[in-house]
């Protein structure tokens, strides 16, 4: 079998390039995996309700909703 003398400096074009697009697809992506480790927190509240939203009696909730303000 012979292999062409071009052929190594090809082969390694690819490996950088598969590398580079690797790379670039992580770095992208960085947040997402650093959320994969990230240890949760018992205080985490993402899903909580804010104090500008308002609860209704049939349970949805209006995010649009004007807080009032007792004085």
């Amino acid at each position: 079998m012979y292999l062409d003398p071009g052929f190594g400096g090809m082969l390694l074009q690819v490996f950088v390039v598969i590398a580079a697009v690797g790379g670039a697809i992580l770095y992208s992506m960085r947040k997402r995996i650093r959320g994969l480790f990230k240890k949760k927190d018992s205080n985490d509240e993402s899903n909580s309700i804010s104090s500008t939203e308002t609860v209704h009696a049939d349970d949805t909730i209006d995010t649009l909703a004007v807080e009032k303000k007792t004085e």
